[in-house]
């Protein structure tokens, strides 16, 4: 018993020595994590959303401003070109301006042309007449001033002299100043006048022409919903539309954070589950004006290229908007990102351990982060998944 006891005792020394050489081995063995070595690069930033293909083909119209129908110059049915105007909005007040702002852009270049012309040349003909004055009355105050000192002169026809040769030189100044004057400030303010006129009548020009509603291109009016005499509102739909070539579109809900990224006109892809593998070419057409408080986002009108029959009504599609170009940038994908809030963060190695990074980054769609500070060139980042700061680790490339 005595020897099974002291066995049991060496047994149990043994591992109490073990046990805690095994726990230090193992701390101090380093937990391989995968990396990837940043790299200068060139991306594309989009904007992701998914929506549903639009159930008609139709497109509703309406004005861009408040306003009393004026006239109508369609009925339903009638077939239009682009360009043409359906209906016109009462603009007696539009009109009238435009014609004022056209007479003030008229007076300010008639202003500037006279400044550089008439007013500019007859000033350097004062400018000579000035200098010759002076050159005049110089050479004569030295011929009295001779004639004094030899007494042939009386002291009031010298003091005479003097003060003619004084009005002439401050009768040259002034010119002078006056000719720098109309060449520097007075004809960069008629030049401002004329810049403020042009502007002015961009503006009327765009007031009027909002009280007007055009075709957007060639098709059929279906029907026309506001008649003469009746107020609209802006956003109103007047005229329901179908264009001669009608084109599918999506209307996709976006975050309200990329509100000021999208605009009309930027390119765009729409991919459909149906249809793996094929993407349609496409473009943003009409942002909102309202954001859904919500669920805090706001619908973008996506119109594709062309008609495409086999996308149904109703059914969901992918949208990828293209925002921007990223050149020459750290980019990260948002699995190596850790967010707390606002806040974000990386894991990078140091001294065989994994030290924690406040990073600065923007969102460049498709699942990839653009690094605006916090990291450089050539830093490894390693794959958080769960790590610490602190951690004892080894850096291993990430592999596919």
């Amino acid at each position: 018993m005595f020897k099974t006891l002291k066995k049991r005792w060496i047994f149990l020394g043994a591992a109490g020595i073990l046990v805690p050489v095994f726990l230090i081995s193992r701390s101090l063995r380093s937990t391989p994590v995968p990396s990837i070595t940043l790299t200068a690069q060139d991306a594309v930033e989009t904007v992701l959303a998914t929506g549903r293909i639009a159930g008609e083909k139709t497109i509703p119209l309406a004005f861009v401003r408040p306003g009393r129908i004026g006239e109508e110059l369609i009925a339903d049915g009638d077939r239009v070109v682009a360009g043409q105007v359906l209906l016109r909005q009462e603009n007696a007040r539009e009109e009238t301006a435009l014609a004022q702002k056209k007479t003030a852009l008229s007076v300010a270049q008639l202003n500037l042309e006279k400044l550089k012309t008439v007013a500019l040349r007859d000033q350097e003909q004062k400018v000579r007449q000035a200098r010759a004055n002076a050159a005049y009355a110089e050479d004569f105050l030295k011929r009295q001033t001779e004639l004094f000192k030899e007494k042939t002169i009386t002291t009031l026809q010298f003091e005479q002299a003097r003060r003619d040769r004084e009005l002439a030189d401050a009768t040259l100044i002034a010119a002078e100043s006056q000719l720098k004057a109309l060449a520097g400030e007075e004809r960069t303010l008629a030049e401002l006048q004329v810049a403020q006129a042009e502007n002015d009548l961009r503006q009327a020009e765009i007031d009027l022409r909002d009280t007007m509603l055009r075709a957007p291109f060639g098709g059929q009016v279906v029907e026309h919903l506001s008649h003469k005499g009746e107020f609209v509102q802006a956003g109103q739909r007047v005229v329901t539309f179908i264009p001669a070539t009608p084109r599918t579109y999506v209307e996709v809900q976006v975050d309200e954070l990329n509100l000021g990224k999208l605009r009309p006109g930027q390119k765009a892809s729409v991919t459909s589950p149906a249809f793996p593998g094929k993407s349609y070419p496409a473009a943003v057409e009409r942002i909102g004006s309202i954001v859904d408080s919500q669920r805090g986002t706001f619908t973008v009108r996506i119109m594709l290229d062309t008609l495409e029959p086999e996308l149904l009504p109703e059914s969901s599609v992918s949208v990828q908007a293209v925002v921007g170009e990223a050149r020459g940038v750290l980019i990260l994908e948002q699995r190596f990102i850790v967010r707390e809030g606002r806040a974000a963060f990386v894991f990078t190695p140091e001294g065989g351990r994994a030290k924690r990074k406040a990073v600065v980054v923007r969102d460049l769609g498709n699942g990839l982060f653009g690094v605006d500070a916090g990291l450089k060139v050539g830093e490894a980042v390693l794959l958080p998944r769960g790590l610490k700061d602190g951690a004892k680790v080894k850096a291993v490339p990430l592999q596919g």
